[in-house]
């Protein structure tokens, strides 16, 4: 009688075993990976929010930021209360990243690590986030005392998008008697001002109405202008005109009485006035 025979694995049927499965692992793994660190990435920004409520909230209730006068240890604080404003957050975050608090007069920020490619996503999923250095992936969550917090805060800087509709606003823009600066152009179907506009070249292609035109300027007769159109006035205060290139007075009605032999004065050629008796004079 024969013995009785073993049964088992070739070799190759190993070999074949074992690369179908390393290509199924090579193949799942980064699908593993992008599920984990997006819920790393979802508890940092609901830990995150925790911290900037409770802050918030401590703030209402007390009259100031938790902690000492920067709030370095605001964590500690919020977590040391009877009962507790805030529970259940390390000071560590999900990406084993120190979490560090600071505060001004009236923000309270949280300042933290994550990792490359999840910055943008945390920063995102939580209001007031910017992303202070793409470098070290460090993001800064900031809210405010109700009603200090600057209108739209950082949200106006941002890239323009090829779909003209992400680029619109269609709402009253209020800032708070604050400035608009460096803008290249401006393009209004009406301005309204309460003040002065300054402007170095303003040009319409309507009517433009004013109650008072004041020139600043003056020019001299007979110099060189251009375009021809424009209006300024001598250092008499004697309007000029731009006419063929030259700067020249508008012919006018002296509304003086004038005698024979008397200059022009600052009356152009062919003005014209009455003496006395009505009898008329032209200016040569």
């Amino acid at each position: 009688m024969y013995p009785p025979r073993q049964s088992g694995f070739s070799l190759l049927e190993l070999a074949v075993s074992i690369a179908i499965m390393a290509m199924m692992a090579a193949a799942t793994v980064p699908s593993y990976m992008e599920n984990i660190n997006e819920r790393r990435a979802d508890l940092t920004a609901q830990e995150t929010q925790t911290i900037l409520d409770a802050a918030r909230t401590y703030r209402g209730e007390k009259g100031s930021w938790p902690g000492a006068s920067l709030c370095a240890n605001a964590i500690t604080v919020l977590k040391g209360t009877t009962p507790p404003y805030l529970a259940g957050v390390s000071t560590v975050n999900k990406y084993n990243s120190p979490i560090t608090t600071s505060c001004t007069a009236t923000t309270f920020s949280v300042d933290q690590n994550t990792i490359a490619d999840w910055d943008g996503v945390v920063a995102n999923n939580l209001p007031g986030t910017t992303v202070v250095s793409s470098s070290t992936h460090l993001i800064r969550s900031t809210v405010g005392v109700p009603g200090s917090e600057a209108a739209l805060s950082e949200k106006l800087s941002r890239t323009a998008q090829a779909n003209a509709e992400l680029n619109r606003m269609r709402t009253t823009l209020l800032m708070g008697n604050n400035n608009i600066t460096e803008v290249n152009n401006v393009d209004t179907v009406s301005v309204t001002a309460s003040g002065g506009i300054s402007a170095q070249t303003m040009n319409s292609s309507g009517r433009t109405t004013v109650g008072d035109l004041a020139i600043s300027g003056t020019n001299t007769e007979s110099a060189v202008c251009s375009p021809n159109g424009l209006v300024s006035r001598s250092a008499a205060g004697t309007p000029l005109y731009c006419t063929s290139g030259k700067w020249v007075k508008q012919v006018a009605y002296n509304p003086g009485s004038v005698s024979a032999g008397q200059g022009c004065g600052d009356f152009a050629k062919g003005s014209i006035a009455f003496d006395s008796s009505g009898k008329m004079f032209v200016c040569k």
